[in-house]
């Protein structure tokens, strides 16, 4: 009589279990993409990637090189040919895309959605190898798909998921391959650490969690040679940047040292630095903005839950305290070196923090008792706050409610020869190379252009209007006279105010 092996009995519950999680993942990322209204950032990403399929440069077609709002009147150099704000190969991924798949918003957000598959999967992979079981595994990876900061950041145009899919893929290739092959191990993983780093510099920040494992598991068979290994990918990297800033190094100075500039206060200040991710990325704006109200608020209780758990690991044994190290490791390096504190940069520490979580779970819930019932609880808790804020964000649907009709009250009102001023994500209705649409926060100030139609989003052109008078009253009161006396709103919605010239 014949028998089946347990394996064999199992590996179709964990395929059936993968597939449920993928599909989940896929829901709600792909609701967030057709619903999140084009913003500028996207833009600033994918114009460069569209020029390069189109006319082989690389260039922000749309952008007026002096109105940039964070830099008002300090001139981007050759911004609309060759960019160099950002690292290249974001843009050369999504030209390789829009080559394969053509050019969308939907297609742009895909891509960084296939990238989000990649990193979940390698989470998963993470916790499978340290924990040597795939329960907590899926557990993890059920929490990573229903993440709010995980999903936005997949169904964005920004790097940032492609970024930090690479660093995790990085991790999860040294547990593979450390065992049989420590060298193998090293040079794979840092060449996807690069990779990371050549998207968008974030990334390389993961190489300090590749530090920790190295440290815990092969310190006594490190060697110096592996420094060279280590080394190489970095080296033909940086190479190959050269000979790209080599082609215009005036404009990699004006772009890239102004998109650069401040980030290093974090090493003057680490303290400060500390403090700045808890009170502005993690509250001011992410989970408690303070122009949150009502249940809003309660998202508060999803970054509290997360340290929770990965503070209850620190407790433990083996690889659930190494995740709760990683966790404490991730928070202080992100505090410390990156200034920014922008809350799409999360997508680099809500999984691992996802990870510490459905471990904590995993293990009270073996050891049974009364207390197992306080993690998953809070896994339960976690679930509804992030999935109910997602349907929530679904339903608001800003790009039909508040996107298109903006747009469409342009189409309907501005004639082909009409100037129209806004954010660049207008770029993604009239197009890249629609000469009479441009990215001008100052309003025509150092160009002496006059638009007919001037477009005011709440998060781009309004936020640039508020920091004027600081940085040049001149400007300040040149859109003050603009908005009040030479131009008069003609429409009004959630999001966009469409002003238009008096005659």
């Amino acid at each position: 009589m014949m028998t089946t092996a347990p394996g064999a009995r199992r590996q179709p519950r964990v395929m059936l279990l993968a597939a449920g999680i993928v599909l989940v993942y896929l829901a709600v990322s792909c609701a967030l993409a057709l619903t999140k209204r084009p913003w500028f950032d996207e833009a600033a990403f994918a114009n460069p990637a569209l020029d390069l399929v189109t006319r082989g440069s690389m260039g922000m077609t749309i952008s007026e090189p002096r109105g940039y709002g964070t830099v008002p009147g300090k001139e981007m150099v050759h911004v609309q040919s060759q960019v160099y704000y950002s690292m290249a190969l974001s843009h050369l991924g999504q030209a390789a895309w829009y080559k394969l798949a053509g050019f969308g918003v939907l297609r742009m957000r895909f891509y960084h959605i296939l990238w989000g598959l990649a990193a979940l999967a390698a989470w998963a992979f993470i916790v499978r190898v340290l924990m040597e079981s795939w329960t907590p595994a899926f557990l993890a990876a059920f929490l990573i798909a229903t993440d709010r900061g995980f999903a936005d950041a997949a169904a964005s145009g920004r790097p940032d998921m492609m970024s930090a899919s690479l660093a995790t893929l990085a991790i999860a290739a040294y547990l593979a391959l450390r065992e049989r092959h420590l060298g193998a191990a090293i040079l794979v993983s840092q060449t996807l650490i690069a990779a990371a780093l050549f998207t968008h510099p974030i990334g390389a920040l993961a190489d300090s969690a590749i530090l920790v494992l190295a440290l815990r598991f092969d310190s006594r068979r490190l060697r110096w040679q592996y420094l060279f290994l280590a080394a190489a990918p970095f080296l033909l990297g940086f190479g190959l940047w050269g000979l790209y800033i080599s082609r215009d190094p005036e404009a990699f100075r004006a772009q890239f040292g102004t998109n650069a500039a401040g980030r290093a206060g974090g090493l003057t200040s680490p303290l400060q630095g500390i403090v700045r991710e808890v009170r502005v990325r993690f509250m001011d704006r992410m989970y408690m903005p303070p122009y949150a109200t009502g249940v809003r608020r309660v998202t508060i209780l999803i970054p509290v839950i997360y340290a929770l758990a990965a503070l209850a690991l620190l407790f433990r044994r083996n690889g659930a305290r190494l995740f709760g190290v990683l966790a404490m490791v991730y928070f202080f390096v992100f505090g410390i070196l990156e200034t920014a504190k922008a809350p799409f940069y999360l997508v680099h520490m809500t999984p691992l923090a996802a990870c510490c979580l459905g471990i904590w779970a995993w293990l009270e819930w073996n050891e049974g008792g009364a207390r197992r019932w306080v993690p998953a609880g809070a896994v339960a808790l976690l679930v509804v706050l992030q999935t109910a804020w997602i349907a929530f964000a679904c339903w608001q649907n800003p790009y039909r409610r508040a996107y298109l009709p903006a747009m469409a009250y342009l189409d309907q009102h501005a004639s082909r020869s009409s100037l129209i001023m806004g954010n660049s994500a207008l770029g993604f209705h009239f197009g890249f190379y629609n000469k009479n649409v441009t990215d001008d926060s100052t309003l025509g100030y150092y160009t002496g252009k006059r638009p007919e139609f001037i477009v005011v989003d709440d998060n781009g052109y309004a936020e640039a209007f508020k920091g004027y008078a600081a940085k040049d009253q001149g400007l300040d009161r040149y859109i003050r006279k603009t908005l009040t006396q030479d131009f008069q709103p003609v429409y009004t919605g959630r999001v966009y105010t469409i002003y238009r010239r008096r005659t």
